[in-house]
């Protein structure tokens, strides 16, 4: 198909997805280019391709039916624990202490293909630590990074980027989004000719929810007609980057994923397959809160209009991309995630594992709230299941004696995967827990040394 042709069809410039070499020669000669794009508070319900409405997302759902749709992915509730857990491959409960924050002792996928080979990129959203060295010392090569250090806005007349440790101080009337997908543009074509690892942490479609620079309306208040128009310029800027790649020859043997961070905010209300779906960003007692699209796309792989049900979670990304890379898991570092790069090269002998499992703290390390998922029952710490196919809303609790013999086989290996995971996240509790305090003493220490030094100082003074 001709770049004009994929254009016309899917309504957007610059998406092509016309395919090059052959599917087994890419594989054969060279480790595939990875990009990986994350939605922010992009629940399940925004593509229409899973039955969203009343958005329209061409260019994704171009990609999904030519690609992979996984229809069962969870991520964390909250964006922050989401970006410590798909960067590590790890559950909350082994590296999470407090928003904004990712420890500094972490290895991250950017480390693992680096040392693969790849050279890496970040642009976007980062909420990791407010220090321009955090981006190298997790592993990138080269960043664009909003709230790398202060906030700011982030849409229209965005505020201070920082690039390459060059601040870029904002206020100029450019449209946030559209600066840290340039600089996607930018790294994917001086890139072209080495492998390399693109992470894109999107800024939309976080509130607040104000037009895009395509909206007919520039002044618009309805926040879902904003909020439509934000899930629109997404899935344009997802065309912008693959028509890129299909300009510079190298589509082919590109991965491209695209996957949301956590539910969409509680004041969006949408329809997932014709029925209202209220977002639930930060909650998990309802479906919205942690599922998320998940939508993958590699040609060389060869799969095509593939829709799986796998119980995903984001601890498995870590290790798909090195799979994919050819790349080495880190040595030393427990890892909670399982590949599912079988899936994109369409292996039949590949066994999904049977269930994903989230461990929730919210914006500090407080009481864990957990819950184990399977293809069709989704069982919470405190005890409640729910049929999230039939009640994604957590309406009505299954009986825990029913008798009926699916669900009755799915609580019991729902609850033996908590009951797995408890022993494990309580050593880890206390392990954290011992750290934090004694980094706040330390803290209180310092700080008691400057106020003495301060005291003579003045003494020394008089």
């Amino acid at each position: 198909m001709k770049r004009r042709e994929f254009m016309t069809s899917v309504g957007v410039g610059g998406a092509a997805l016309a395919v090059g070499a052959s599917p087994a020669l890419a594989r054969k000669t060279s480790k595939p280019n990875i990009v990986l794009i994350m939605a922010d508070d992009f629940g399940y319900e925004c593509l229409s391709c899973d039955g969203g409405a009343p958005y329209q997302t061409p260019v994704l759902d171009r990609l999904a039916a030519e690609g992979l749709r996984f229809s069962n992915c969870l991520a964390q509730p909250l964006c922050t624990p989401t970006r410590a857990k798909i960067m590590t491959g790890r559950y909350n409960y082994r590296n999470y202490t407090e928003f904004g924050l990712l420890l500094p002792e972490e290895t991250t996928f950017a480390h693992v293909l680096k040392k693969a080979g790849y050279v890496t990129g970040i642009s976007g959203k980062w909420q990791l630590g407010r220090d321009r060295k955090l981006p190298g010392h997790f592993g990138f090569d080269e960043y664009c990074l909003w709230w790398l250090e202060n906030k700011g806005e982030r849409y229209a007349n965005v505020g201070e980027l920082i690039r390459n440790g060059e601040t870029l101080p904002g206020g100029k009337g450019e449209y946030g989004p559209a600066v840290v997908s340039g600089f996607v543009l930018d790294f994917i074509t001086r890139h072209k000719d080495e492998p390399f690892f693109c992470y894109y942490p999107m800024i939309l479609t976080h509130a607040p929810f104000v037009p895009t620079p395509d909206s007919a309306d520039p002044d618009c208040k309805d926040i879902h007609k904003n909020f439509t128009d934000m899930v629109a310029y997404t899935d344009k800027i997802v065309g912008r980057i693959v028509g890129r790649l299909d300009e510079l020859g190298i589509r082919d043997n590109t991965v491209v994923l695209f996957v949301g961070d956590n539910g969409t905010g509680k004041d969006i209300t949408s329809l997932l397959n014709g029925k209202p779906y209220r977002g639930g960003k930060g909650s998990m007692t309802c479906d919205a809160g942690p599922h998320v699209p998940l939508v993958v796309n590699w040609p060389a792989g060869g799969v095509r209009g593939a829709v799986h049900d796998d119980p995903i979670d984001l601890t498995d990304v870590l290790p798909t991309l090195a799979e994919l890379a050819g790349a080495p898991l880190p040595e030393g570092v427990t890892l909670d995630g399982q590949s599912f790069a079988p899936r994109l090269r369409g292996d039949r002998a590949y066994k999904p594992r049977p269930w994903c499992y989230v461990c929730y703290y919210g914006m500090s390390r407080r009481t864990a709230r957990e819950c184990a998922r399977d293809t069709r029952y989704h069982l919470l710490g405190t005890g409640e299941m729910y049929d999230f196919i039939e009640d994604p809303q957590f309406q009505n609790p299954i009986d825990p004696d029913t008798t009926e013999p699916e669900a009755k086989a799915s609580r019991a290996r729902l609850q033996a995967v908590l009951d797995r995971m408890a022993p494990e996240r309580e050593k880890e509790d206390r392990r954290l827990a011992a750290t934090l305090a004694l980094s706040a003493a330390e803290s209180d220490e310092g700080k008691g040394k400057r106020k003495g030094k301060g005291k003579r100082s003045k003494a020394g003074k008089k």
